[in-house]
């Protein structure tokens, strides 16, 4: 299977299957889908 037609299989996924490939490639390769949040600091005079 190409890359491309993986991609193709996946636009035919509803949200339920996706989520459900997705759970399983996590669980398969022991790695997590989460992306990291990046937190923005405040500017030390508060913006003003």
């Amino acid at each position: 299977m190409t890359k491309d037609e993986i991609i193709e299989a996946i636009k035919q996924m509803n949200v339920v299957e996706l989520a459900d490939v997705v759970k399983a490639l996590e669980d398969e390769f022991g790695i997590s889908a989460a992306a990291p949040v990046a937190v923005a600091a405040a500017p030390a005079d508060g913006g003003a």
